[in-house]
């Protein structure tokens, strides 16, 4: 089986002249037939990442490579990262990346390093040749294979299980737990709260939020709340499940998972009050900031809890007026929600989806029998058969790549650091990509165009192919 190392390349000389020797000999270690492909954009337009990746990728097969692996030109592989052929499923390699502490820069992460087989670059048509600049053309890529079948999609339960649920239409749905004397200090000690809930966005009050929209407004749609300084979970339009609560000096603490709307999870939050931590977890796992998964778990607090004295609780609804109401009413489906006068282990939450633990159990409301009171207002009440969905990952192999030094073009300072470019490239793929107002199948290597310049032999094993776009 022979490799085709594709390369996008435009004013990288120093990284050049590391790169072919030292992935060379990484490959030949491993015994791998390969040969490299630099594709070079030499016009004066912005620089497009995706169509290169493309035309290096049509080179290569045409070269007669079995097999490709879009590579970054500043990603060097130091340990563990296998460039064998990916028989059944892309396979992303480049996983412990030393310019993101040995983590991933986010948890779809889908760069660096990406292998393909000729059939899956059929199958995806490869990359999109319509993200100039910097930004989103990898994640499209990662999206195309979600559409093919061909990430890692895993379930919480494996068998799907009928289960009955309140539906929340965001207008003036809501449910409320009337106050219990058992509710009675449940948030200022040690305790545990859990959803199994399924989230929409609501787009006709508020947008999905946007970094490179500077209009935008940044909203959380209450899923269980005891209101007042707000606490509790909510879902909100960056598409991501948080965690809110407050000390007795009335300092906030956040913490945030991400995950995309209509998609069945079970969150789990747990205080330790001596410890003063919070851990935040999704389906049973915990929040893991390293692998670009949420927010850090656990968070520590300072002071005491909050203690929020004789409150009702509420289910998709916060009686705190905020944004003149828009973001007053959750909309979406709870299925359950528990709570404990103490905190969870890590061992109990990872088995919610088998086994609720009864002790200390405070509020009990799952909706194939409810045990706690409630009282609903505007619910609909349905009843499905489902299973809980984990993460949309890549298929991925751990390898570790040194970065080599350049200027960061992406997130600075919570901006785009190309500004309007890669803004337009993140409304393109969150707002059309992503909502399937896009036909990948007319966008891809199949469709990319450009003008062959000549070929220039840089060793034995590495070709420098100059186009113009």
């Amino acid at each position: 089986m022979k490799l085709g190392v594709c390369v996008p390349y435009r004013d990288r000389e120093m990284h050049l002249n590391e790169f072919v020797p030292k992935v060379g000999k990484y490959l030949k270690n491993q015994g791998i037939e390969f040969c490299m492909y630099f594709c070079h954009q030499t016009d004066d337009k912005l620089f497009n990442r995706g169509a290169t990746k493309n035309i290096a990728a049509k080179h290569a097969f045409e070269d007669g490579c079995d097999y490709i692996v879009w590579h970054d030109i500043d990603m060097i592989p130091e340990d563990g990262a296998d460039y064998s052929y990916p028989e059944k499923h892309p396979i992303h390699i480049a996983t412990n990346i030393e310019q993101m502490e040995w983590g991933l820069k986010y948890h779809e992460y889908f760069g660096g390093a990406v292998l393909f087989s000729k059939e899956q670059v059929e199958a995806t048509n490869g990359y999109s040749n319509n993200y100039w600049d910097w930004g989103m053309e990898d994640d499209d890529l990662f999206w195309r294979c979600h559409l093919e079948g061909l990430t890692d999609t895993t379930y919480l339960n494996k068998k799907a299980e009928k289960q009955t649920y309140a539906r929340f239409n965001g207008k003036d749905s809501k449910i409320t737990l009337p106050f219990e004397r058992k509710y009675r200090g449940l948030t200022a000690g040690d305790h545990t709260i859990s959803v199994l809930v399924r989230c929409f966005q609501q787009l006709d009050k508020n947008n999905i939020f946007l970094i490179g929209d500077k209009e935008n407004n940044y909203v959380e749609y209450p899923i269980i709340r005891i209101p007042g300084y707000d606490y509790g979970m909510s879902f909100n339009n960056s598409r991501a499940l948080s965690l809110t609560y407050w000390n007795n000096f009335n300092a906030h603490n956040y913490m945030w998972i991400k995950r995309y709307s209509n998609q069945w999870s079970w969150v789990t939050a747990t205080f330790d009050k001596y410890n003063k931590m919070s851990h935040f977890y999704l389906n049973g796992s915990e929040v893991d900031s390293k692998a670009g998964f949420g927010s850090p778990s656990p968070h520590q607090w300072i002071g005491a809890l909050k203690n929020y004295g004789l409150s009702d609780i509420y289910l998709g609804y916060t009686s705190t007026a905020m944004q003149g109401g828009l973001n007053q009413f959750f909309k979406g489906d709870i299925a359950k929600t528990y709570a404990w006068k103490r905190c969870l282990s890590a061992k109990e939450v990872s088995d919610l989806h088998n086994f609720i633990p009864s002790g200390d159990l405070t509020v009990d409301l799952d909706f194939n029998e409810p045990i706690s009171n409630y009282e609903p207002d505007n619910i609909e009440i349905v009843t499905e058969t489902f299973r809980v969905p984990n993460s949309i990952i890549p298929h991925r192999i751990p390898g570790r790549f040194r970065c080599l030094p350049h200027k960061d073009e992406g997130l600075v300072n919570g901006k785009w650091a190309k500004g309007d470019t890669t803004a337009a490239n993140e409304k393109r793929y969150i707002l059309e990509m992503q909502q399937g107002k896009i036909n990948y199948k007319d966008d891809g290597i199949k469709q990319v165009e450009y003008e062959f310049i000549n070929e220039e032999k840089l060793t034995p094993w590495a070709k420098m192919i100059n186009i113009k776009l």
